[in-house]
């Protein structure tokens, strides 16, 4: 009985790419919001950290980061669809996509994260950084 009822509930593997492929707007949408506050944080708390003249971080960084990272977000989360049909067991890894999607705004957050904790110090210490 219930074997007859599987096979209606199982998605196809394109269905399970088509599943991802449809949330990830929502995910660069997520990703990329993080990313441009921690950009901001690191230009405007950065700056504020260290002492005229100096860079907190390259700028050259500042410019080719950011599409750095977008690409290889990206290409991480069409891996994710790669593994989760890999080793297909007949739906969506849904745990799989929650994990990429926090672990991608982690890591977006980390610059910001490290510019605000500098200027923070910079605060305290009442002491820029060179």
């Amino acid at each position: 009985m219930f074997e007859a009822i599987q096979p209606q509930l199982d998605a196809s593997r394109k269905e399970v790419i088509a599943w991802w492929e449809s949330r990830r707007f929502r995910y660069n949408s997520y990703v990329g919001f993080t990313g441009v506050t921690s950009w901001l944080l690191v230009m405007i708390a950065g700056s504020a950290a260290v002492r005229p003249g100096v860079d907190f971080e390259e700028p050259l960084g500042m410019i080719f980061g950011p599409v750095l990272f977008g690409i290889m977000a990206n290409i991480c989360y069409t891996l994710g669809w790669i593994v989760d049909i890999t080793f297909y067991d007949g739906g969506p890894r849904k745990g799989l996509y929650k994990f990429g999607l926090i672990f991608s705004i982690v890591l977006a957050v980390l610059p910001g994260a490290w510019a605000l904790t500098a200027w923070l110090i910079t605060l305290h210490t009442g002491q820029k950084w060179d």
